[in-house]
């Protein structure tokens, strides 16, 4: 409730008032009550409980198919994307970290929303859950709308093959034109220092399937030359920041190298790339070549 308190004072002569206690012999005095509502006086209430801002919360998780827990780094999601649609507000965008469950929004006006929510992220297709309706925003107050679960499938696909540099034919033959690579060996790890990833490429030449290559990262298996049109694919692994370390060698020494930062997509996708490898001549048993 509010109060407004008028003081008058120097008033003599005052007649015709009622409600206002000692003035008399003043006349044309316009009512008190409703001279504060309208025109240069005080703003209604209404008016004022109309400008002040509101604003909601929502809280939120991800989970894979099955219901377990995930996070927003294994499925590459950034954003929370709320719409909000007013009676007499247009529609207002929210974007929420991902990683920062519970967020609330920016200030919004006081009206009645419908909230549509949505997961982003690169790569991602949007994850939607269903509509919050007749959600009322309070002047000065926060929501709090109901939690919402992200399902994610939280496994993707990697299709790869090794370049050893622009103007390199051959990762298998030997110099000008070849690199001269001998043996090879993988180590694949859950971002740039994390645990190893333990899984089997399938290693094909066009049609024809050639030996597999298993990861340890501890002890990498070490195989020959694998050639710029042969390919290493895992139909499935979990999505997520990946660092390969790719070796290739010239006799004993690890010349050719390759340790690229990557993201296995999340709902089935196909991450496709090419692995290119820095040549070494820095390293001792490198054979200096044309640049």
């Amino acid at each position: 409730m509010r109060f407004r308190v008028l003081i008058l004072t120097g008033l003599t002569g005052v007649t015709g008032v009622t409600g206002v206690t000692g003035l008399t012999g003043v006349t044309g005095v316009a009512s008190l009550a409703g001279g504060c509502g309208g025109g240069e006086g005080f703003a209604s209430d209404a008016a004022i409980d109309a400008a002040v801002p509101g604003t909601v919360t929502l809280a939120w998780s991800l989970a894979d198919p099955s219901g377990n827990p995930i996070t927003c780094a294994q499925v590459g999601a950034s954003t929370v994307a709320l719409q909000l649609q007013g009676r007499r507000t247009a529609g207002v965008p929210v974007s929420l970290s991902c990683d920062h469950s519970p967020a609330t929004s920016q200030l919004l006006a006081p009206d009645t929303y419908d909230v549509s929510i949505e997961l982003h992220g690169a790569g991602l297709t949007s994850v939607v859950v269903p509509d919050q309706n007749n959600v009322v925003v309070r002047p000065g107050a926060n929501t709090q709308l109901g939690p919402v679960v992200f399902k994610v499938d939280p496994t993707g696909a990697l299709v790869a093959s090794l370049h050893a540099g622009p103007q390199i034919t051959s990762n298998c033959g030997g110099p000008p034109s070849g690199a001269g690579i001998a043996t090879t060996t993988i180590a694949l790890q859950h971002d740039a220092n994390g645990p190893c990833e333990p899984i089997t490429f399938t290693h094909t030449k066009g049609t024809t399937t050639l030996e597999p290559y298993t990861v340890n990262c501890s002890a990498p298996q070490v195989v020959g030359c694998i050639e710029n049109d042969e390919s290493l694919s895992v139909a499935s692994l979990p999505s997520g920041p990946y660092t390969i370390h790719i070796v290739g060698k010239i006799n004993a020494a690890a010349c050719w190298k390759n340790d690229d930062s990557l993201q296995i997509p999340a709902q089935g996708k196909t991450q496709t790339t090419v692995f290119n490898l820095s040549y070494h001549p820095e390293i001792p048993g490198c054979p200096a070549r044309a640049r």
